[in-house]
C-alpha cells in the first residue's frame, strides 16, 4: 500500500492536473487531517480519522460564505472533491503562531476579528442556531463521555476533585445564562497567525467551528498569556456578560482532556501524559 504522503500526492495530482508539484511537504500538528504544503503556497488536507470527514466537508461550505464577515484573512477553499478523495485546498498564510508574536496590533486585531465572528447569523453560513440549554445538554453529554475515559487515569482525591468541578459548573443555571454563537471552536497558539508587523495574519483550522459559547475562543489566551488576553477582551468590548470569565477559566480547565481522549484514541502516551498534567495543573 502506498504511503500517505505519495498517496496524498497522486491524488493532488489528480485534483489539480494543471499544477506542477515542486515540493510536496508535510505540515505537521494536525490531529484529524493529514496535511501538506504543495510548492510553499498551497495547502491540502485529507482526513485522516473518521469524524475528519464531516469537519472538511463543513468547512468547505463554511469558509467561503465566512470569508465575507470576518475582518482578517481566513482559508478559501479552491474548488476540488467533495467525494473521493476528498480535499480542502487553499492558499497558505504565511505567519508566526501568536504564541510567538510579539509586539504590535494584532491582539487588538484578534478581539476585533472575534467580536465580527461571534455577531454572525449562524443561518448566514448554513448552521442552525442553539439556546444556551442546548449548549448545556450537549457539554453534559461530551462531558460524561470523557469522564468515563479520563477517571481511571486519576487518583481518588482528583477524581473527587474533577466531579465537584463538572457539577458546579454544570449544575448552575447562572453559567448558561448567554447567547449561543458561531465560534472558532479552537483558538489556540498554532491557529492565530501574526504577520513580521505585528498584525493578525489569519486565522486557521475551523474544523471545530459550531454554535456554542463565546467564551471558548478567549479562554486559551486570556489565561495563557493574560496580558495579551485581556488586550483581545478589551478589543472584543469588554465581558458580555457576568459570568464570561468563569466560563472561560472552565473552558481553560478542559481542554488537556482533549490531549488525553486523543492520545487514547491513537495509542500515543506522551499525549495522555501531557493531558493529564495539563488537567492536574488547571484543576478548580
Amino acid at each position: 500500500m502506498t504511503a500517505a504522503p505519495g498517496r496524498h500526492r497522486e491524488q493532488c495530482e489528480r485534483l489539480f492536473p494543471g499544477l506542477a508539484i515542486a515540493t510536496f511537504e508535510p505540515l505537521g500538528g494536525g490531529w484529524d487531517c493529514w496535511t501538506y504544503v504543495v510548492n510553499g503556497d498551497l495547502v491540502v488536507q485529507f482526513p485522516r480519522l473518521p469524524g475528519a470527514v464531516d469537519t472538511l466537508r463543513m468547512q468547505l461550505r463554511l469558509l467561503p460564505e465566512l470569508a465575507r464577515e470576518v475582518s482578517a484573512p481566513i482559508p478559501h477553499p479552491l474548488p476540488t472533491s467533495e467525494d473521493d478523495p476528498l480535499c480542502l485546498a487553499y492558499r497558505y498564510l504565511e505567519g508566526r503562531p501568536m504564541a510567538e508574536g510579539g509586539d504590535g496590533i494584532w491582539p487588538e486585531r484578534l478581539g476585533r476579528f472575534l467580536y465580527d465572528l461571534h455577531l454572525v447569523p449562524p443561518e448566514f453560513v448554513g448552521m442552525r442556531g442553539r439556546s444556551a440549554e442546548d449548549v448545556r445538554a450537549i457539554l453534559r453529554r461530551d462531558l460524561a463521555a470523557a469522564r468515563a475515559r479520563v477517571h481511571p487515569l486519576l487518583g481518588a482525591e482528583e477524581r473527587g476533585r474533577v466531579d465537584e468541578m463538572l457539577s458546579a459548573f454544570l449544575d448552575d443555571d447562572a453559567n448558561f445564562r448567554f447567547a449561543p454563537c458561531l465560534h472558532h471552536g479552537d483558538v489556540g497558539p498554532p491557529h492565530v497567525l501574526v504577520s513580521e508587523a505585528g498584525d493578525l495574519a489569519g486565522v486557521i483550522d475551523w474544523g471545530d467551528a459550531d454554535v456554542g459559547d463565546p467564551a471558548g475562543d478567549i479562554a486559551w489566551i486570556l489565561h495563557a498569556m493574560p496580558e495579551i488576553g485581556e488586550r483581545v477582551l478589551a478589543a472584543y468590548g469588554g465581558e458580555p456578560d457576568s459570568r464570561f470569565r468563569a466560563r472561560a477559566r472552565f473552558a481553560y480547565a478542559l481542554m488537556p482532556w482533549h490531549d488525553i481522549t486523543y492520545g487514547l484514541d491513537t495509542d500515543q502516551p506522551a499525549f495522555i501524559d501531557e493531558g493529564l498534567a495539563g488537567l492536574r495543573a488547571r484543576l478548580v
